[in-house]
Parts: C-alpha cells; structure tokens; sequence
C-alpha cells in the first residue's frame, strides 16, 4: 500500500469540512462554558431548578462532542490527501453524525418540554437546526468516502487507470 495523494477526489471536500469542523466545534467548545457560568439567568425559562442538573449534563456532553469534533476536522484536513486514511475518516465521520444526532434529538426533546412557551417559541427553531447541522458532518462522509473508494481502487488495480 503506497500513500498515493494525486488521486484523492474527496481532497477538496474534506479539506473544507475538516477546516469549517475545527472552527464551528471551537467556537462551541469555547462559548458552552458561558453558557454553563450564566445558568442562573436563563434557568427559569427552561424548567426551572429542577432541570439545573439536567441542563449541565447537556452543555457538558456539548463540550465533550465538540472536542471530538475538532480532532476529526484535524484529522481529516491532515489526511485528506491520503486515500489509504479515508476507512479511518469514514468511521470517524460516522460515528460524529451518529453522536451528534442522538445529543441534538435529546437536546430538542429537553428544548420542547421544558420551555416555557412550549414548541412554537424554541422547538421550531430547535429541530430545523437538526438537518442543518449534520450537513457538514454528512459531507465530510461524502468526501471520505470518495476517497476510500479510490484507495479500494488503488489496491485493486495498483493505481493504474483503464
């Protein structure tokens, strides 16, 4: 197995969904302890004290994905010229949609049911921002997989094209 870079074409794609993954999660990954140190003025529209525990166990998993996040951005704007990385890539872009699905659901649930105006005030802007961001992640699958494929390619033909 060589590390053939010239015939990556989920490069591009990868490059830029790695690049806008470490900017996005970093930004979040720095203004969720804001979040976290303002709870107390915020806390009475969403559930009041009752929720406190409940609302820091989400900011706290935010953080976690976000960190995640970044080293898969990292990850995949240092190998998004390696095709023999893409398997790698893949899993890890699969697993960020994954995990970032099941915490924005369970988000928007809390969002929903502890607001105090109920879904038309938060829930509907809660759940549109669901599709909109697994786009970047579902891109970055997009990407690795292209690539993934033309490293299968690679091993099968020996990087000669017919």
């Amino acid at each position: 197995m060589t590390n053939v870079t010239k015939n990556a074409p989920g490069r591009t794609m990868l490059l830029v969904t790695g690049i806008l993954f470490i900017v996005f999660n970093a930004f979040s990954f720095l203004f969720t302890p804001v979040t976290l140190l303002t709870i107390d003025w915020w806390l009475m529209d969403f559930g009041g004290e009752a929720m406190r525990d409940t609302w820091v166990l989400y900011y706290s998993l935010s953080m976690i994905l976000s960190i995640f996040a970044v080293i898969v951005g990292i990850l995949g704007v240092a190998f998004c010229n390696k095709i023999h990385k893409a398997g790698m890539l893949l899993v890890l872009a699969i697993i960020c949609v994954a995990l970032t699905l099941i915490y924005d659901v369970a988000y928007t649930v809390a969002i929903i049911s502890n607001s105090a105006g109920g879904f038309l005030t938060m829930g509907v802007t809660t759940v549109i921002s669901i599709p909109i961001g697994l786009i970047v992640p579902i891109l970055l699958i997009v990407g690795a997989a292209k690539n993934k494929k033309a490293a299968n390619f690679d091993d099968e033909y020996g990087g000669r094209r017919y």
